[in-house]
């Protein structure tokens, strides 16, 4: 049997999450052809997303440009604030601490006049996306082979072969295409899970998201209602699968000891999720004709909730490089595109993975002189005109640049 020729394209989208779809509708802007492998479609009857993205405020400005906005605004709940503290420590009968119910959250952040960033279901946002993603050419395919070369060579699962001078390679923290294009990884992990549900609150919680540091892990609460909020509550992995086997009452109390009384009860209201936690660091994200972006370049730890806005900033700054590469009349691959990318993504990257692994390993752990000048240093910070330069880093913008932050589709 003759074996069919290789198919060509000018880039390849490889991936199947929420960066690739966002990577899908900004690509029609790029001015290059681009195929998309999806991997498999999902046939089976799945129950919906219960979890939430935060988005900060340039990425909405960024959604918006793209007219994707609209889709999402209506159920998209504002962050005006957000609160942080160490928890202060007493005896608990399920762990080694029991927050005191008088403590204050010395450090706050606000916005005047905008909101810090926006909470959004990840099926809403993936519904969104969707229109604009499935105007790609998108084949339902894995890819199973990839050799880097000039141009790239690609098979798919049905053995059909692909040429093509850039692959963007959105495969997750494990990324299959990271390491056949030889980039190393450097794997963040410290036997950590993320709990994830929804939560009602008895006190209105409005528009405010709370960030406690406790021993067993960083406890978050992001307002997603007058009265109801997401919770991200890392700890350990045995623990996570002690927590796990509670029954929504007594989950309900541990939670509630570890958060304390500023809300007033926290009762579940959704099913509990549980995700392991394995955040990756890429020192080194592109070779010639090849990027990574989204989880495959730099998986954070939740604590921060910024994971997803450094895939916005990926897209947002490769659409720029793209358009760059495109009015000189140079192939998308082409050396100088990638160097580009990787070294506009660089700072911010590295800042971010650099913050989230120091605030974990400092301020979620049992008490000593560590934690207790910790506290004292985030009051003393509380008080400073620093905190605004912080809440300016938490919307956005201040450590990449991008046209799309902007609002803007072209330079």
């Amino acid at each position: 049997m003759q074996k069919e020729p290789s198919k060509k394209c000018e880039i390849a989208l490889v991936g199947g999450g929420l960066t690739t779809y966002m990577m899908a509708t900004i690509l029609h802007h790029s001015g290059y052809d681009f195929v998309w492998f999806s991997g498999p479609e999902n046939t089976q009857n799945t129950a919906r997303d219960t979890r939430t993205t935060t988005l900060h405020h340039v990425g909405m400005v960024m959604l918006k440009t793209l007219g994707v906005w609209d889709a999402l605004a209506a159920d998209a709940w504002p962050l005006t604030d957000i609160y942080v503290k160490i928890a202060e420590r007493q005896g608990s009968e399920f762990g080694p601490f029991r927050t005191k119910e008088a403590s204050a959250w010395p450090l706050q952040f606000s916005a005047d006049n905008l909101a810090m960033g926006y909470v959004v279901d990840n099926q809403d946002l993936k519904d969104a996306l969707a229109p604009f993603a499935q105007q790609a050419k998108r084949y339902p395919r894995t890819i199973t082979n990839f050799t880097p070369a000039s141009p790239n060579k690609l098979t798919d699962d049905t053995g059909q072969s692909w040429v093509c001078d850039l692959v963007i390679a959105c495969d997750g923290p494990s990324s299959a295409l990271r390491k056949q294009a030889g980039l190393k990884a450097k794997l963040q992990a410290r036997g950590q899970t993320a709990i994830v549900t929804n939560i009602q609150t008895s006190r209105a919680i409005n528009h405010t998201a709370w960030q406690i540091f406790c021993p067993l892990g960083p406890l978050a609460l992001m307002a997603t209602g007058t009265h109801q909020a997401s919770v991200v509550w890392t700890v350990s992995d045995s623990k996570a699968a002690e927590i796990a086997r509670l029954d929504a009452a007594a989950f309900n109390r541990e939670l509630q000891a570890s958060f304390g009384k500023s809300l007033g009860d926290l009762s579940v209201c959704s099913d509990r999720l549980v995700w392991p936690l394995r955040p990756v660091f890429v020192p080194k994200c592109t070779t010639e004709g090849f990027v990574l972006a989204g989880d495959a370049a730099h998986a954070l730890h939740p604590l921060a909730g910024m994971g997803y806005n450094l895939a916005l900033g990926d897209a947002a700054i490769l659409l720029d490089c793209l358009q760059n590469a495109r009015a000189r009349g140079l192939p998308a691959g082409h050396i100088s595109m990638t160097n580009a990318y990787q070294r506009r993504r660089a700072a911010e990257v590295f800042a971010l993975t650099g913050v989230t692994q120091t605030l974990d390993r400092m301020l979620s752990r049992k008490a000593g002189l560590l934690t207790t000048l910790s506290a004292a240093g985030m009051a003393v910070l509380g008080k400073t005109a620093f905190r605004q330069q912080i809440s300016k880093i938490a919307m956005g913008g201040s450590l990449s640049k991008a046209p799309l932050f902007s609002g803007k589709l072209h330079a």
